[in-house]
């Protein structure tokens, strides 16, 4: 995979890596939610097919180019041997580049056409037509800086609270601190990133216990109460929560840290 962080200045508050990469087999995967969105583009292959369970066996197809947005849970999809090209994206980005708060796409998969229109085919076009990663990372990024809209920036209170959820902070610190009443605070906050505070703090605090992972001898209890768990067996309720399969099943059936094989 070939990734980096936007070039020009205006992207940056929106979007915090693009990258390309290139699957080469057919497989089922659980994808681990981050509490971010992100957009993705198939450049060759056939739409995004998910699944709503294990014994789903069909699936539904929703596009080659997709909109993700938050979820507080896994979701289940086939790869298939193609080029994707995607961004990662920042909270705040949904209503800048789509027109819409992130709770607008929260707990789906969204066709891209929904908010570009034709522009999705223009972009798929010129997609098509390179051959680098490079070339590819630049199309979609003029393509973000073509559909960025102006917007008024977040709160200053929801900016700080996402930075510090991010850290480990305790939200209700946080809420403390932020300066107006807690419904207030939380409809700025889902808008942002499409997530209530409390279940973006659980995401953001797996997402430190995953990259902390030693697959070669994790000390589970330990890795639980560094992390601010009760126990292991709190650490325990979240693996089956978020990634859809206790720990030990990940350990085995990890491709990515957010990515689990499923078939």
């Amino acid at each position: 995979m070939t990734a980096r962080a936007p070039l020009p200045a205006a992207l940056r508050p929106y979007v915090g890596n693009l990258w390309v990469g290139q699957s080469t087999r057919a497989r089922r995967e659980h994808v681990i939610p981050s509490g971010e969105m992100h957009l993705a583009v198939r450049i060759d292959g056939p739409a995004l097919r998910l699944y709503a369970g294990r014994d789903d066996e069909e699936g539904e197809a929703v596009a080659a180019a997709v909109v993700c947005g938050a979820r507080s849970r896994y979701y289940a999809k086939r790869a298939e041997p193609c080029c994707t090209v995607g961004a990662q994206l920042l909270p705040g980005a949904s209503q800048a580049l789509f027109g819409v708060p992130a709770t607008a796409i929260a707990e789906r998969h969204a066709p891209l056409r929904e908010f570009w229109g034709d522009a999705v085919d223009a972009l798929q076009r010129e997609l098509a037509a390179t051959t680098t990663p490079e070339a590819r990372l630049h199309a979609l990024e003029s393509t973000l800086l073509a559909q960025l809209r102006p917007v008024e920036p977040l709160p200053s209170h929801v900016t700080r609270a996402i930075a510090g959820l991010d850290e480990g902070e305790d939200l209700h610190v946080l809420l403390a601190g932020a300066g107006c009443s807690h419904r207030h605070f939380i409809a700025r906050f889902r808008d942002a990133t499409g997530l209530a505070p409390k279940r973006y703090a659980r995401l953001r605090r797996f997402q430190r216990v995953l990259a902390q992972l030693d697959l070669e001898g994790t000390d589970w209890g330990t890795l639980a109460l560094d992390h601010g768990y009760c126990d292991q067996a709190h650490l325990a309720r979240d693996f089956r929560e978020f990634a859809g399969l206790p720990a030990r099943a990940y350990e085995r059936a990890r491709l990515h840290p957010r990515h689990v094989l499923t078939g």
